[in-house]
């Protein structure tokens, strides 16, 4: 055996040796995880502790204390985590679609690209929380506590956030035709490019929020607050409107055709090359607002407060007058009884009196 075998060998037995020793490793890696999920199914806490890629489909983890756990890609499909503490957790991957996490404390947790598709969230408090190409689509967030997250690129499609409370999340670019959201408070919310085709908003707070470029067609705002929020260039084709307030927001550029602003208060709104085409502005409020190069092609103004002050009827309905001849409003006489031979009825001779 000459010098380049035996060299050969020793980098072999090198090479396994080091596989010998990594899966070694693995193993024990391996039986320590196994012991902290044990360890978790038994206390309830795991603190801190690395359970990357665990598997517990449908566990009752409910109330655990998961405090700055790695998390990462773990399968908790289906899984009872009602109150349980995961704030600063990094679950980023993880699959919790389907999975009760009502009431759970998720501050500052990473969620990075998590799947939370149908999840139970009401309640849950996902302050500072990151959930940026998180998938939550037709996940329930009633009442849940959302400010300052970041849900950017995340699909919400469907989703239900009655109540809930986004103060400063952004919401750029996301996913969220369909959304319910109404009563919900979303003042200073960032929603640039983001898509709330047929949205649910009545009686929302949208103040001061920044919706440019946001796609809300056929998006119902009844009653919504939209003061001093930045609508530019938002697509609001066919959106109802009704009775919101836009003190001071901006919809230059906007798309407004066949919208329906109804009693909605727009004193001091930018609509600057707008598009209202066939908008209904009936007893809408336009003073001070500025309406210079805009569309107001077939928009209905009756009643309507214009940016000068004057009241526009132009399209208000014509009421009925009921004396005009003609009118279904006249009563009619009742018509006299006509003989059958077509002449006036002969009149009735008086009785002679007794003598």
């Amino acid at each position: 055996m000459d010098r380049k075998d035996v060299m050969a060998l020793l980098t072999i037995a090198v090479f396994l040796g080091s596989l010998a020793t990594a899966v070694g490793l693995v193993r024990m890696g391996n039986a320590a995880k196994a012991g902290r999920v044990n360890q978790l199914l038994r206390t309830k806490a795991c603190v801190s502790c690395d359970l990357e890629r665990v598997r517990l489909n449908n566990a009752e983890l409910d109330e655990v204390d998961l405090q700055y756990a790695n998390l990462q890609n773990v399968l908790m499909r289906g899984a009872d985590l009602k109150r349980a503490n995961l704030s600063s957790a990094n679950l980023t991957g993880a699959a919790l679609d389907r999975a009760d996490l009502r009431k759970t404390l998720l501050t500052d947790a990473t969620l990075g690209g998590a799947v939370l598709a149908e999840a139970r969230l009401e309640e849950a408090d996902l302050r500072r929380a990151y959930l940026g190409d998180a998938d939550l689509e037709r996940a329930q967030l009633n009442a849940a506590y959302l400010g300052e997250t970041i849900f950017s690129r995340a699909n919400l499609q469907a989703a239900t956030l009655n109540r809930a409370y986004l103060v400063g999340a952004n919401l750029g670019e996301a996913n969220l035709t369909g959304v319910d959201a109404r009563n919900a408070d979303l003042r200073r919310v960032y929603l640039g490019n983001a898509r709330l085709k047929d949205a649910r908003l009545r009686n929302a707070n949208l103040s001061r929020a920044n919706l440019t470029r946001t796609d809300m067609r056929r998006a119902k705002l009844q009653q919504t607050t939209l003061n001093d929020t930045d609508l530019t260039a938002a697509n609001l084709s066919e959106a109802n409107l009704a009775g919101a307030s836009l003190l001071r927001a901006n919809l230059g550029r906007a798309q407004l055709p066949g919208a329906n602003l109804q009693r909605a208060n727009l004193q001091s709104v930018n609509l600057r090359r707008s598009n209202l085409t066939g908008a209904n502005l009936t007893d809408a409020n336009l003073s001070g607002a500025s309406l210079n190069g805009a569309k107001l092609d077939g928009a209905t103004l009756c009643r309507t407060t214009m940016p000068d002050g004057a009241i526009a009827h132009d399209d208000c309905p014509v009421p009925l007058d009921p004396f005009a001849p003609n009118s279904p409003a006249t009563p009619e006489a009742p018509a006299a009884s006509a003989s059958p031979t077509g002449a006036a009825p002969a009149e009735t001779p008086l009785p002679t009196p007794a003598p």
